[in-house]
């Protein structure tokens, strides 16, 4: 089979053994440190892909997909507008809502909390709180029995259960003969639910007829919550329901309610891969000594291949091809070993848990017990892009100066 003479004497500089020791112990760090940092950048990239899955499948399970606000917040008629909307192929519910921010108090305990007024039956049809109950049912809320249902830890918090009564109070006043005093509303809590996300702590529901007495709108609501067939058509889609809405109305989906907390995932995924590519980046940095250190070693065979013919293009193009094999095998290898590990890192941290008798997530603090993780595709040619590219440009200097030997000076002490 044809080689070119360039590769087949570079991997031969490759495989053969060397005078000098000290490179052959260099070529084999900056190989190791490949493959660590290939393994390492596989394996996180794995994991911070699994939060970012395990985060978008909780809360986009249990918030809608997307708002349709009234003008001025306020939408009159909205039974008419949410049989209007439903009648699109592309929205499976509407459900009606009121929202605000409230404080939750108990004699000696005040939270904040975001409330929403909802119909319990069209709720059901746009989230999964019901189907998160942990204690009671989302349909226990019956109107005019200001009852409320509380998120897992927000009840926690507030040493509340199924049953027992606290007090809404709205960030509005009410004026009265003998002073101004903050709107209060006391309510019988009838459900806490659990959905394993930041919503368990800051998040209440009431029914929708108790929420437009407290918020005093009326037989009117703030918008509409939908449930689209396919979750990415919100930011393209909305808008143009909201065109076919009374004037003024305002479209927000996921992404906008939720999209900072997204967003911060990313960038912190992002932030961590830079990081750990400096393990890659600094193996690079030896190739370059590797390359250095073989030049000087093979001083008299390039002037032995000048003398024969070979041009420097060639002898330039022979020591890259060394420098770069070492980089390619230590990315191989690392993502040999990444790829397993990345598919099984929650079976591995669960076995090391057992052994040890600790936990990596104790469950009573965080929202997760297992290590989540996603193996992407692109993932791993990002990364093995950019570890061999790392490696080609680690080469072409010592490379360079290779090809500008001149054979009389390399042989004059020979």
């Amino acid at each position: 089979m044809y080689q070119p003479l360039s590769l087949f004497i570079g991997l031969r500089y490759t495989r053969a053994k060397r005078r000098n020791q000290f490179i052959s112990f260099v070529s084999l760090i900056s190989l190791l440190g490949m493959m660590l940092g290939v393994t390492a950048l596989v394996v996180v990239m794995s994991v911070m892909n699994g939060f970012e899955a395990e985060l978008r499948g909780r809360i986009l399970s249990v918030i809608p997909h997307g708002y349709i606000d009234g003008p001025e917040q306020r939408l009159s008629d909205w039974p008419s507008w949410q049989k209007q909307l439903t009648k699109s192929d592309s929205v499976v519910a509407a459900s009606p809502y009121i929202d605000g921010t409230v404080m939750l108090s108990r004699p000696g305990m005040v939270r904040g909390a975001m409330l929403y007024a909802i119909d319990p039956e069209a709720e059901a049809k746009v989230s999964t709180i019901d189907a998160s109950m942990i204690a009671g049912q989302l349909m226990d809320l019956q109107q005019g029995g200001y009852q409320i249902v509380l998120g897992d830890i927000l009840a926690r918090h507030l040493g509340v259960y199924v049953g027992d009564e606290i007090s809404v109070i709205l960030p509005r006043v009410t004026v009265t003969p003998v002073g101004i005093f903050p709107r209060v509303k006391r309510f019988t809590v009838a459900g806490i639910f659990q959905v394993g996300a930041d919503l368990d702590g800051n998040t209440v529901f009431i029914h929708l007829a108790d929420g437009q007495k407290l918020f005093q709108t009326g037989n009117q609501v703030k918008g509409l919550r939908l449930q689209l067939s396919d979750l990415f058509l919100a930011p393209s889609y909305l808008p143009e329901l909201a065109k076919t809405m009374p004037t003024g109305s305002v479209a927000k989906d996921w992404s906008e309610t939720q999209g900072s907390l997204f967003n911060a995932v990313a960038m912190e995924k992002t932030m961590v891969s830079l990081l750990l590519m400096i393990i890659v980046l600094i193996a690079a940095l030896n190739i370059v000594s590797i390359v250095t250190m073989m030049v000087s070693d093979k001083r008299a065979d390039i002037a032995v291949l000048r003398t024969m013919g070979a041009s420097p293009p060639l002898i330039l193009r022979l020591f890259m091809i060394q420098g770069v094999a070492v980089g390619f095998a230590g990315i191989l290898v690392g993502v040999a070993i990444g790829i397993p590990l990345a598919l099984y890192v929650g079976d591995i941290v669960a076995m090391l848990e057992g052994l040890l008798g600790a936990q990596v997530f104790n469950p009573e603090v965080y929202f997760i017990s297992r290590i989540p993780s996603e193996l992407q595709c692109s993932d791993i040619l990002w990364v093995s892009c950019c570890g061999l590219l790392l490696s080609v440009i680690a080469t072409i200097y010592p490379s360079i100066r290779a090809s500008q030997i001149q054979p009389a000076e390399a042989l004059r002490y020979e």
